[in-house]
């Protein structure tokens, strides 16, 4: 899967000062950071829940910009919340 160059700017941005979520985000993908920027190729034919978890990606990047924003923030809450819940336990 490709991302295209306007969504890779809007988490370049979104992420300047605020490391962290590129590895929480390969975790939850079961990748590596590496594979996840394309330096690494992806293993050979993703699992059925990442399949389904890329055609949802494919899905909210199809979407108007506006939209597609909201929805990073409300993955970036849900992924704040996690991390909140694992470092509280």
């Amino acid at each position: 899967m490709r991302l295209s160059n306007p969504l890779i700017a809007y988490y370049e941005r979104a992420d300047a000062g605020r490391p962290g979520r590129l590895p929480a985000l390969a975790q939850a993908l079961r990748v590596t950071t590496d594979e996840l920027l394309g330096v690494n190729s992806l293993p050979e034919g993703p699992g059925p829940k990442t399949a389904r978890l890329l055609k949802r990606l494919q899905q909210v990047e199809a979407l108007p910009r506006p939209i597609s924003v909201q929805s990073s923030k409300v993955v970036d809450a849900l992924l704040a919340t996690r991390s909140r819940t694992k470092a509280a336990s």
